[in-house]
């Protein structure tokens, strides 16, 4: 089977994958679009990871499995600042922890697989996990703060009203995505060009 062939526009840092860990689908998208295989991935992990979120934030805030959880629309006023919505509050944080921990896993073993590893995987999780704090902020700061104002402009009736912790989550994903794929591809699965050079020249 023929390689395909990157061209300058495109980062080169996956020609020397080998092609067992290559997905023929994914680096025929990658070409058309002039991106990176690498990039092409991370874009998938992260839908999927968005799909997660998106289930158990559901599941949490508005699933009657758990009951135990404070009812919808309880506010909590800690002086500094008020939760509006404290199963909100909840259900976001639980549901970012475990599409986390699902990225991780697909990044580990799928995304980044090729690049050398400098570290355990558990010293690679926790430096995902510190890294990755600012990502759910942003989600968890944009699900609490749009929501209400989303809420308030459509009204009580509305399907945006009852739509509004799932389209402020969407947008919260979309603006830490950026930050994800630094953080991930300059930090915790590095990309390491004279490691790769020496892989290509013995293969």
């Amino acid at each position: 089977m023929t390689d395909i062939i990157e061209t300058p526009a495109m980062h080169t840092e996956d020609a020397s994958e080998p092609q067992e860990e290559t997905m023929g689908a994914v680096r025929q998208l990658a070409h058309r679009l002039h991106l990176p295989t690498t990039f092409v991935k991370f874009v998938i992990v992260g839908g999927i990871g968005f799909l997660i979120f998106q289930f158990f934030l559901f599941l949490l805030y508005d699933s009657p499995a758990f009951w135990f959880l404070p009812s919808q629309d309880t506010s909590v006023d800690l002086g500094l600042f008020t939760i509006s919505d404290v199963r909100l509050l909840i259900a976001s944080i639980v549901a970012v922890e475990i599409a986390i921990i699902c990225q991780f896993n697909l990044h580990e073993r799928w995304t980044f697989r090729w690049r050398p590893r400098a570290s355990w995987i558990g010293q690679r999780f926790i430096k995902y996990q510190l890294s990755s704090i600012m990502s759910p902020i942003i989600v968890i700061v944009t699900v609490n703060t749009l929501t209400p104002v989303l809420r308030s402009a459509a009204g009580d009736d509305s399907l945006i009203f009852t739509m509004a912790p799932y389209i402020s989550s969407a947008i919260g994903v979309l603006l830490g995505f950026t930050w994800n794929w630094m953080l991930g591809s300059l930090i915790i699965w590095p990309h390491q060009r004279q490691a790769d050079d020496e892989r290509q020249a013995v293969s």
